[in-house]
């Protein structure tokens, strides 16, 4: 699911640039990586069982319901 997010955040910033001349910060790409994967983490999951900043530290502890 990271991988995913993190191809995702990449080609959006990747057409940004290209289609609006927008600048591309890495800061902003990692941050985007964090947000879209923990979004599309608690969408699979019934019931969310971590927060944004604990999905931020350590993603992994997240996987032990």
């Amino acid at each position: 699911m990271i991988w995913h997010s993190l191809i995702w955040a990449i080609w959006r910033a990747r057409n940004h640039r290209v289609f609006n001349g927008g600048v591309v910060d890495p800061e902003e790409i990692t941050e985007s990586i964090k947000r879209i994967s923990w979004q599309w983490f608690i969408g699979r999951m019934a019931m969310g069982p971590c927060l944004f900043y604990e999905w931020c530290w350590n993603p992994g502890d997240c996987f032990h319901w």
